[in-house]
C-alpha cells in the first residue's frame, strides 16, 4: 500500500534520470572523433519540464515543497536563471576508478551564488563546471560543449552513447561477470524449468557481439504538458549486418486501406523477416531453444511472407477477437503455401513447444494446437486451428475465464490472392475476405511499424485473468490510446513510445487509491463487489441491511471520485458513509487522505485518528497518517507514526524507515 508514493514512483524515476543519470554525463558528435567512449547528455528547457512533473504528481500550489523536483531547484539555486532557449549540457567520462564529468549550463542572468558554490567558470553567458566542483575543463572539451548547447532539443532529456566504444572500453569486466555465469553452482539452478545459466552466457555473448554492429545510441524522454515520449535510436556501424537490415523496406504497401478497429492494433511495412530472424536466432537461439522455440525454423517459414502484415485484438471477460492480414511473396501458390508449409509448421512447432513443457514440467506432451473441422467462407477453403495450453503448465492461481480464453482460442485461417488472413471466427474471417479482395497496391508510408492499444480495454483484461491482483474489481476510468511506432532508415533504427498525460494522471490516480484502499476496507463483507443504488436496495431488505448498502454506495462514490483527484466531493461522499455507518474505519480514514490531498492537514488528521480509534492496530492508518503528517511539515510525528505502522508489519513504513535519512 502507498499513500503517495504509489503516484509518484513513475516521476521519481524520471527525477532520478535528471539527478543520477544527469549528473554523469553525455557527447556531442564534434567530441566523438577525439572521446568516442564518452556519454553525452542533454537536458532542454528544465524549468518546462519540472513544471510538467509537478503539474503529473499533483503538488499543491501552496505546498511546493512537497514537489520531488523541489531537490534539484534546491541544488540548482532555483532555476529562472537558466537560459530556456539553449541546452544544459555535460560530458561523462566513466572509469574504473573514478567518474568524472563536465558540465555547462547557459545562462540569461548571472548567478553568482550558484557559481560560487559549484566553484564554476563563467563565460559570457554560460557556467562551465565539473563534478564534483573544483576540477578543470580543457578548452577543448569546452569548446565541444558550448558547441552542443547551441544545438536543436530533440526531447526534454536525452543520453547519447556509443555503444562499440564503451564495450570496448569495459570488455574485461563484462568478461569477468560473464565468466561467473559460466562457473555459477549447479546446485542453485532449477533443473525442470528455464535455461541454464551457461546458455544464459552464450546468449549475452552473442548480444554482446551484436550490440558492437551498434555506432550511437541514444535515448530520449520528452515531457509536454499534453504527451510522454520515451524515444530510442540506434545508429548501425557503416558496412554492418545491422545497417542492411536498418532499411525502410519495400515502397509499395498492399494493407493500406485495412484499417482494423481493435483495443490493439499492429500494422507493419514490408521488410527483410528472415534476415531479422536469422540475426535473431544467431544472438538468442541457443536460449530459446531451451525452451522449445526454435527461431531457425521461423526463419524458413518467414521466407514466404514480404513482411507486410496488419490486424489486432480484443479482449473482455467473455470473448477475445483476432484477426490479420498478412501479405505472401508468391500469389499463386498462397493456397498450398498455407496447407502444405505454413499450417504442417505450426502444428509442428506446437508439438515442439509441449514436448519441452512435458520434460520441464510432467505430464503427456499432447501437441499445443490442435486441427478443428475445415469450412467453406464465401468460396474459400478455410483450415480452423485450436491453442490448447495444459493448465498444469500455468502457475496456481492462473486458471481463470480470461486466461482461458486467450489460452484455448481458436484460429480461422485461408488465402485471398497473396493474402494471408487470419480470424478468430468465420464470419469476421468472410469480412476479411471481402476487405482483401478491396485492397490495392499503393505507394508506401509511414513508420515501418506501428502499434495503438486501448489502455482501459487492455488493463481491464489484464485484472480479469489476475482477479487476485489488488482492485481488480474496481472499475477502470476511461483513458485514451498509447502509441508505439519503430522506423527503419539509413542504418538507423528508432522506436517511439508515447502516452497522453491525463492518462498518466488517471492511472496514477487510480493506482494510488486502490493502493491506499486497506484489506477490509468495505463496508461490510456481505455486499457485493459493485455500486448499488438506493432504489437497488429497497426489495426484500431489513432496514439496517439498506443502511448498509446505501453506506457502500457512497462509499463507492467517495473512492471514484478520489481516485479521480477531485478530493473535496470525495470527502462530501464520506460524510454521508459515516453518517450511515458510524462505525465505519475506513471511511474516516479515506476522507483523511483526501484531507491531507488538499492540504487541510488539521481535518486529514482529526479525520484519521478516528480511524485509529476504531481500529488501533491498523498499521496501513497509522502509515497514512505519517504521510499526512509528512505533507504537513512535521517529520517528527511523521518518523514516529512510521515507526508503529513499522512494528505492525506495514512493508511501506519499514521501506521508509529503512531508506531514509530522519
Amino acid at each position: 500500500m502507498k499513500i503517495k508514493t504509489a503516484r509518484h514512483t513513475f516521476f521519481i524515476a524520471l527525477i532520478a534520470l535528471i539527478l543520477v543519470v544527469g549528473w554523469y554525463g553525455l557527447m556531442s558528435a564534434q567530441e566523438k572523433a577525439n572521446c568516442p567512449d564518452k556519454i553525452l547528455i542533454r537536458i532542454s528547457d528544465l524549468e518546462k519540464t519540472l513544471n510538467v512533473i509537478d503539474e503529473l504528481i499533483g503538488v499543491v500550489p501552496a505546498q511546493p515543497m512537497n514537489s520531488p523536483t523541489a531537490q534539484l531547484r534546491g541544488m540548482l539555486m532555483g532555476t529562472n536563471w537558466i537560459d530556456p532557449t539553449r541546452l544544459i549540457v555535460m560530458m561523462c567520462d566513466l572509469n574504473n576508478v573514478q567518474t568524472s564529468m563536465a558540465m555547462l549550463i547557459p545562462f540569461q542572468r548571472s548567478n553568482e551564488t550558484f557559481q560560487m558554490t559549484f566553484k564554476a567558470v563563467a563565460g559570457p553567458d554560460y557556467y562551465v563546471l565539473t563534478l564534483p566542483p573544483g576540477g578543470t575543463v580543457s578548452d577543448a572539451v569546452k569548446a565541444v560543449l558550448v558547441d552542443a548547447s547551441g544545438a536543436k532539443a530533440t526531447a526534454s532529456v536525452s543520453v547519447e552513447l556509443n555503444i562499440r566504444a564503451l564495450l570496448n572500453k569495459f570488455d574485461a569486466q563484462i568478461m569477468e561477470g560473464l565468466n561467473k555465469l559460466e562457473n555459477f553452482p549447479q546446485g542453485q539452478v532449477n533443473p525442470q524449468f528455464g535455461p541454464k545459466p551457461q546458455d544464459i552466457r552464450t546468449m549475452l555473448l552473442e548480444m554482446l557481439e551484436m550490440a558492437e554492429q551498434v555506432e550511437i545510441l541514444t535515448i530520449g524522454l520528452d515531457l509536454r504538458p499534453d504527451k510522454l515520449t520515451i524515444s530510442y535510436e540506434a545508429k548501425a556501424l557503416d558496412g554492418s549486418e545491422l545497417a542492411g537490415l536498418f532499411t525502410q523496406g519495400g515502397k509499395t504497401s498492399f494493407l493500406d486501406a485495412y484499417k482494423p478497429k481493435q483495443q490493439m492494433n499492429f500494422r507493419s511495412r514490408s521488410y527483410d523477416m528472415t534476415g531479422m530472424l536469422n540475426l535473431l536466432d544467431r544472438c538468442f537461439g541457443k536460449f530459446y531453444e531451451s525452451m522449445g522455440i526454435n527461431f531457425a525454423g521461423m526463419a524458413a517459414i518467414c521466407e514466404g511472407f514480404t513482411g507486410e502484415m496488419a490486424g489486432g485484438a480484443s479482449f473482455s471477460k467473455t470473448s477475445m477477437d483476432f484477426e490479420a492480414i498478412a501479405v505472401l511473396k508468391d500469389p499463386p501458390n498462397a493456397p498450398n503455401f498455407l496447407e502444405k508449409v505454413y499450417i504442417p509448421w505450426m502444428m509442428k512447432f506446437g508439438q515442439d513447444m509441449a514436448t519441452m513443457m512435458a520434460k520441464d514440467l510432467g505430464g503427456k506432451a499432447e501437441n499445443l494446437y490442435m486441427r478443428t473441422p475445415d469450412s467453406t467462407v464465401d468460396g474459400y477453403k478455410v483450415i480452423g486451428v485450436k491453442t490448447q495450453l495444459p493448465f498444469n503448465a500455468m502457475p496456481n492461481g492462473m486458471h481463470t475465464p480470461g486466461m482461458d480464453l486467450m489460452i484455448n482460442s481458436e484460429t480461422r485461417i485461408t488465402a485471398v490472392g497473396k493474402l494471408l488472413l487470419m480470424a478468430s471466427n468465420d464470419k469476421r474471417l468472410s469480412e476479411l475476405i471481402k476487405i482483401a479482395k478491396g485492397l490495392k497496391a499503393v505507394p508506401a508510408k509511414g513508420p515501418f511499424m506501428t502499434m495503438d492499444i486501448d489502455m482501459t480495454g487492455y488493463l481491464d483484461f489484464l485484472m480479469e485473468i489476475m482477479p487476485m491482483a489488488p482492485g481488480s474489481k474496481r472499475p477502470l476510468p476511461k483513458m485514451g490510446r498509447t502509441t508505439f511506432l519503430v522506423d527503419l532508415k539509413d542504418g538507423r533504427a528508432s522506436a517511439k513510445w508515447s502516452i497522453m498525460t491525463n492518462d498518466i494522471k488517471t492511472l496514477a490516480a487510480y493506482f494510488k487509491n486502490m493502493a491506499v484502499s486497506p484489506t477490509g476496507a468495505r463496508v461490510d463483507e456481505r455486499m457485493p463487489a459493485g455500486t448499488v443504488t438506493e432504489r437497488e436496495v429497497e426489495k426484500d431488505t431489513s432496514e439496517e441491511e439498506r443502511q448498509i448498502d446505501i453506506a457502500q454506495h457512497w462509499f463507492d462514490k467517495g473512492m471514484l471520485f478520489s481516485t479521480y483527484g477531485n478530493h473535496k466531493e470525495a470527502i462530501r461522499y464520506f460524510d454521508k458513509v459515516i453518517e450511515l455507518s458510524p462505525e465505519n474505519s475506513a471511511a474516516y480514514f479515506n476522507q483523511g487522505i483526501s484531507y491531507g490531498e488538499i492540504g487541510e492537514y488539521e481535518k486529514g488528521i482529526a479525520a484519521i485518528n478516528k480511524a485509529l480509534e476504531l481500529s488501533p492496530e491498523n498499521g496501513v492508518y497509522f502509515y497514512g497518517r505519517g504521510r499526512v503528517y509528512l505533507l504537513s511539515g512535521d517529520k517528527s510525528k511523521a518518523v514516529e507514526d512510521f515507526k508503529r505502522a513499522a512494528a505492525l508489519g506495514n512493508r511501506d513504513a519499514q521501506d521508509y524507515l529503512e531508506n531514509t535519512a530522519y
